[in-house]
């Protein structure tokens, strides 16, 4: 008889100052033990605001009162000989940088903020000393600024970051000191309930159904058998926006064929992945938020798992039957998502290396925008942007769906791919989607001739662009010996 998962309750003040590490974050420090030095795991967001500026002292009151209410965000890292841990320590002063940018020239202050984002998205945190959040603020102009807050992976995800903005925004104006509300669960709790959750017997069946489903599977994808340079990975990144006509037909297609978006979307990114590698079998992976629970919903902490997804393709099926088969493998992963993913990987994967993530290499993300408030203060949240580095992957598509449009984001690693190479690549990708509802019924084999001409065709046209460009430097070249 199954042991009934034990009740979800606030530990007392004591028992909450130092307990376990959840497995999602025991691998995050693992990784981080190997190379303290790297900022692989931070988060940046970035946010443009408009109206009256924002003002500093304020502002910082509201980051003490953020790292008041939720603990995590002040939480250390340690390993203890029970295992890994997490530790409070005394309410620490959240570093908040101050930088006025309104006397620079246009293209001075655009070098000057992309310096600062790099800075900042790369320095590491000391996770044995915290706080794994810092931020930075930016006058850009008279009635312009950029909020900038990093937070460390370990205590972080996509629903803290909505949790973040709202309740940096009800500090901002409130002032309130930020003290954790009593009754509350925070993620200390989550963490020390967790083995009662995913016990050693769920861990032992979950294991074996993971190494018999994925029995025979490449663990690598080969692209076009390129050789990787030797050392860290290099990530690059390009953003494109899958306009909302072009959503909308994607969602019509979906609804026809009974998917939902996510699945159709999925099954596309393998497509390309097998025309990109020339594989017929191999893994991709996915974030699941973890937060199975409707008691984990309001808790900020890093609750996400990573799903490795099985794609096997075959030249006969057309593409209506490939994204039925792609619905058939994400329902099979979601039954089994509750394995932590270290957990799976020390299994089937123990030499793992700390440049390149284990069993998949390209991952693929979905998710609706949560970054969203109104404004901070009396000044209007226009934008934002969520950067987080590559972590061992060679290529991951992100989309956010923001309103009617998507926002994408390619991230890959620079080692294998050269920036003309993912501009075609992420072309071809919105080549496909674009004319998606015209591909139902083509098997795999027309498919991927027909990516194969629009490839050359992109190829051609940057060719040409290169050239023309050349042409251009050559002659303002004459013009200036002329000149001389």
């Amino acid at each position: 008889m199954d042991t009934p998962t034990p009740a979800l309750l606030p530990l007392s003040e004591p028992a909450a100052r130092c307990v376990r590490q959840s497995f999602a974050q025991s691998r995050l420090w693992f990784l981080h033990q190997l190379e303290p030095e790297r900022a692989q795991h931070n988060i940046l967001i970035r946010m443009g605001l408009q109206g009256p500026h924002l003002q500093v002292a304020r502002l910082k009151r509201a980051l003490d009162a953020l790292c008041l209410r939720h603990p995590v965000l002040r939480a250390c890292y340690r390993t203890a000989e029970t295992g890994p841990q997490q530790c409070l320590a005394a309410p620490p002063s959240i570093v908040l940088e101050y930088r006025d940018l309104s006397g620079l020239g246009a293209s001075e202050r655009r070098a000057m903020i992309e310096r600062l984002l790099h800075d900042q998205q790369n320095i590491p945190f000391d996770l044995e000393a915290g706080p794994v959040m810092r931020a930075c603020l930016f006058d850009l102009d008279a009635a312009s600024q950029e909020l900038i807050i990093v937070i460390h992976h370990i205590a972080f995800d996509g629903r803290s970051g909505e949790i973040l903005l709202q309740d940096l925004a009800h500090y901002y104006d409130s002032q309130e000191t930020g003290d954790p509300l009593p009754g509350r669960l925070q993620y200390a709790d989550f963490a020390a309930w967790e083995p009662g959750y995913v016990t050693p017997q769920l861990i032992e069946s979950e294991i074996a159904f993971w190494r018999d489903y994925l029995a025979g599977m490449p663990l690598q994808l080969a692209f076009d058998r390129r050789v990787r340079s030797e050392g860290p990975a290099q990530g690059g990144r390009h953003a494109f926006t899958i306009q909302a006509e072009q959503a909308e037909r994607l969602k019509r297609v979906s609804r026809q064929l009974r998917l939902p978006l996510f699945v159709t979307l999925t099954g596309l990114f393998q497509i390309w992945l097998h025309y990109l590698s020339g594989q017929h079998r191999f893994l991709v992976g996915t974030d699941v938020h973890g937060r199975d629970l409707p008691a984990l919903q309001d808790i900020f902490g890093f609750f996400v798992n990573q799903l490795t997804l099985k794609c096997e393709l075959e030249d006969g099926l057309s593409l209506g039957e490939l994204l039925a088969r792609t619905r058939q493998a994400i329902r099979v992963a979601h039954a089994h998502r509750q394995l932590p993913f270290d957990l799976l990987v020390s299994h089937l994967a123990p030499q793992r290396k700390t440049d390149r993530s284990p069993l998949f290499q390209a991952k693929f993300n979905y998710q609706r925008d949560r970054f969203s408030i109104e404004g901070l203060g009396a000044a209007r949240l226009v934008s934002t942007q969520v950067i987080q580095d590559l972590a061992g992957f060679d290529l991951v598509l992100d989309l956010m769906h923001r309103n009617e449009s998507i926002e994408a984001t390619l991230e890959y690693d620079r080692r294998l791919f050269s920036s003309d190479e993912i501009e075609r690549f992420a072309s071809l990708w919105q080549d496909l989607l674009s004319q998606v509802d015209d591909l139902i019924e083509q098997p795999l084999g027309d498919l991927r001739a027909r990516l194969q001409q629009w490839d050359e065709a992109h190829l051609q046209r940057q060719q040409h662009a290169h050239h023309d460009q050349g042409r251009a430097r050559l002659g303002n070249t004459r013009r200036r010996a002329i000149s001389l």
